[in-house]
Formats: structure tokens, C-alpha cells, sequence
């Protein structure tokens, strides 16, 4: 009887996953062209404490190959430097349109004199949330980009998502998040570093293609994601909470289904972010999304249970990503009590079956996403991939090392943060864990 109970529970926690990197192989895009149309994006980077990164990040957005932008950084009270950061690197002076600055709410704006395209605006703290409505208002373009504080694009990426939005029925798309410190870093990659760059790969490569291919986003990253400012408006903007970018996307997807519009993802698009490199910090991180997952899926039940059998964001979102992370949880952790008590149940053919499948499984899974990320990014950037730093070529022996720490570790870490997310969150400790930055130089 237990046998059975672990066999249908481990079938269930892995038979998604299996069809996710089946189903990503349905993921294709046409190399990129030259667009018909130059739209104009507002880049809006809501910054807290962000002073130690603030110089790479900006030197990213002044290599961008894009002209039509506007960037607002939007400075939610911090009490470090990230201020007088941004003034000394742009040379700022205080904004002199004040209907643009009424339209902004209570706030103090400044222009850069180096790049007039780029202001500041500081206010007193109120969230991330907030911090992206008010750089919504003060925006003057339809597109609205959305980045972190510790974020460099590729400077094509705009031109990707250019080349998307030509499609009028598309209101918000997202694009790959790369570790930062692996491509952007000219030095020998932590083996946290590493894991997370395979991480990274894995979800975005593999299940986050699978997921644009049933049109079943359920998060445009908050670390880059491109949105029409009329379909913000239209869903009230963003909502203050853990996972503000779980639950703007849900909100979009629930807008898109009401009025035939899209929610896309594009692999060509991509962003670079600085990772935790404590294990006390990544544990902060990956408890938070968890946290952040939960009460996104709170504040949409309706919707998700109400559009259950219409829309494959509902399905998925309710089905895979919680039912089958915690179906996932509850294997392992029944696993656990049968190897414990071996000598009352001894290990049967089946289990061991199982967990020889599940070992080759997820050594194939990482394989694909090295290989799918080497093959579309090194293609797209002919050789010359930004943030490769030896002579040209990505050293990927870091990647395949840790497959197998991945498999024998990282996979129990990941049990830990969802059992102690999950609890948190119900227990109502809803704290935002702010990660640790780095006084990185990147490469840019």
C-alpha cells in the first residue's frame, strides 16, 4: 500500500516536469529582423538600496542599441547612497515641467543634463509596487519596460521586444534572465554562482518556453518584462505584495482572455541580474518567491479557479505549479520514511526504478537547457555574446559540474525554501528579504 501511494505520488510530481521539456521543443522564433515600426519605451527602474550596482547597471543602459527610450529611475527611500549615486554618475538638475510633475503624485524630479532621457525621481518608501505606478504616470510612452535596480539589458533587447510588440494584439512579454556573474564577470564562477546560472537556464530554456507555447505565463520576471501602459491601466496597475510581477502577469492573462489579447515570452530578448552568492541570501530569496507565489495565487483565486477548464494559465498554474510543487514536497519527503525504515520495507524494484528514471531525467534536463541556450544565444550573437570574457567562448565546464551537485543538493534546497516558504507565508511573515549587493565590476 505505501509502495503505491509513492509510486502515483512521484508520477504525479514528475509527470510535468516531463512534459515541459517535451513541450519546450515546440518553442521556435524566427531570427531577428529589422521592424517596421521604432516604437518608444519607458523604461521604469524602481531602485532601493541599490547603490553599489547602479554604476553597471546605467553603463548597460547607455550601451543600448535603441534610440526611441526614455528611463525613469525611481528612488523608493532609500537610505543608502543610491541617491547621490545617481546624481553624480547622470549629473543631474531638478525638472522643470511641473505638470509632469503633478501627474507624478508628491515627488521630487530631476533630468540628467549628460542624457536627457534619463530622470530621477525621489520619493519616500512605499514598495516596489508603487514605485513602478508612479513611473508609470510620470511616463510618456505606450510601452512600459520594467527592470530592477541590479538589472543590465543586452543592448539588443529592446530591438527584440520591438520586433514583438509590432503585434498589436500583444500586451505584455518577457525575456530571458541570465545570471550576471557568470557571463558578465571576469573571473573563476562560485559554485553558487553556477548553480544558479543552471537554474536560470532550466527555467527559462526549458519551462518558460514550454509554458509560452500553451499560452500559460503565469510571470513575466520583475526583473525585465515589457508592458502596453493602456493594458496597466486597464487592470489598475501594479499591487502592492510579495510577488508584484506573479500577480500583474496573472491580472494581464485574466484582461487578455476578456478581450483576445497576448501574453508572450521571447528567448532573444535577454536580461542580466546579480544572484545571491550566500547561501544565506539565496535561501532569502527563493523563501520570498515562494512566499510571493502563494499570495499572488491568493489575490487571483477567483479568477484561477473560476477560468479553470478556459484558460491554460489557470490550469497550469493550479495543476502544475502548486499542486505538482507540493505533490514534489510530499514524495520526497515519503521517500525519506521508506529509505528510513529499509529494513522494515526494503527497497522494491519500482521505487528503485523510479529514482534511477528521476536521476536520468534530471541529468537530460540540464543537458537540453545548456545546449538550447548555447545553440540560440551564441547563433543570435555570432560568436560575439555579450559577457563572454575568454577570447570569444563560453566556458560551460562550471555548467556540467554542477548537474551533479544540482541533482544531490541543490534539489533537497529547493524541498527546504518551498516547506519554509510556504509556512512562513501562512504564518503571516511577510517580510520583503532584501538581498545583499555586491561591489561586482561588470563587464558591460
Amino acid at each position: 500500500m505505501i509502495t503505491a501511494i509513492i509510486t502515483l505520488v512521484t508520477f504525479l510530481s514528475t509527470f510535468f516536469a516531463i512534459y515541459h521539456l517535451l513541450s519546450s521543443f515546440r518553442y521556435k522564433k524566427e531570427p531577428l529582423v529589422k521592424a517596421n515600426k521604432h516604437l518608444h519605451f519607458s523604461i521604469i527602474i524602481p531602485c532601493y538600496n541599490e547603490a553599489r550596482i547602479l554604476p553597471n547597471t546605467i553603463a548597460g543602459l547607455l550601451k543600448l542599441d535603441y534610440d526611441n527610450l526614455e528611463v525613469i529611475f525611481v528612488n523608493d527611500g532609500s537610505d543608502d547612497d543610491t541617491l547621490e549615486v545617481l546624481f553624480k554618475q547622470l549629473e543631474t538638475r531638478e525638472y522643470q515641467d511641473r505638470e509632469r510633475i503633478y501627474v507624478a503624485g508628491n515627488v521630487r524630479v530631476y533630468q540628467s543634463s549628460k542624457y536627457p532621457h534619463i530622470y530621477v525621481i525621489d520619493k519616500e518608501n512605499s514598495g516596489k509596487a508603487d514605485s513602478l505606478n508612479t513611473g508609470i504616470k510620470f511616463s510618456h510612452n505606450d510601452l512600459i519596460v520594467t527592470l530592477d535596480g541590479d538589472c543590465i539589458l543586452d543592448k539588443d533587447a529592446l530591438n527584440v521586444m520591438n520586433q514583438v510588440f509590432q503585434d498589436e494584439e500583444i500586451i505584455a512579454s518577457g525575456g530571458v534572465i541570465h545570471v550576471m556573474q557568470y557571463f558578465l564577470l571576469n573571473q573563476r564562477s562560485k559554485p553558487i554562482i553556477a548553480l544558479q546560472t543552471l537554474d536560470y537556464l532550466k527555467g527559462f530554456y526549458i519551462y518558460k518556453a514550454s509554458l509560452s507555447c500553451n499560452n500559460a505565463l503565469a510571470i513575466i520576471s520583475g526583473a525585465f518584462g515589457v508592458f502596453r501602459k493602456e493594458a496597466l491601466k486597464a487592470v489598475g496597475g501594479f499591487r502592492k505584495g510579495l510577488g508584484e510581477d506573479i500577480d500583474i502577469t496573472i491580472k494581464l492573462q485574466e484582461y487578455a482572455l476578456k478581450n483576445n489579447k497576448k501574453v508572450t515570452y521571447d528567448l532573444r530578448a535577454i536580461c542580466y541580474t546579480e544572484c545571491p552568492e550566500t547561501w544565506t541570501d539565496l535561501a532569502r530569496q527563493r523563501i520570498r518567491w515562494q512566499k510571493a507565489f502563494w499570495d499572488a495565487l491568493g489575490k487571483n483565486k477567483k479568477f484561477i479557479l473560476r477560468r479553470f477548464f478556459e484558460s491554460n494559465v489557470c490550469f497550469f498554474i493550479l495543476l502544475d505549479a502548486a499542486f505538482s510543487g507540493t505533490a514534489a514536497v510530499i514524495s520526497f519527503l515519503f521517500n525519506f520514511v521508506l529509505i528510513s525504515l529499509r529494513f522494515a520495507y526494503g527497497f522494491p524494484a519500482l521505487f528503485i526504478i523510479l529514482l534511477a528514471l528521476a536521476l536520468i531525467f534530471n541529468v537530460i534536463n540540464s543537458l537540453v537547457a545548456i545546449y538550447r541556450w548555447k545553440k540560440m544565444t551564441l547563433s543570435q550573437y555570432k560568436g560575439n555574446y555579450a559577457g563572454v570574457l575568454t577570447n570569444g567562448k563560453v566556458n560551460i565546464k562550471y555548467l556540467l559540474l554542477s548537474i551533479i551537485t544540482d541533482i544531490l543538493c541543490f534539489s533537497f534546497l529547493r524541498i527546504y525554501y518551498f516547506i519554509k516558504g510556504t509556512i512562513s507565508y501562512s504564518l503571516k511573515h511577510r517580510r520583503w528579504d532584501k538581498v545583499a549587493r555586491t561591489s561586482n565590476s561588470y563587464i558591460v
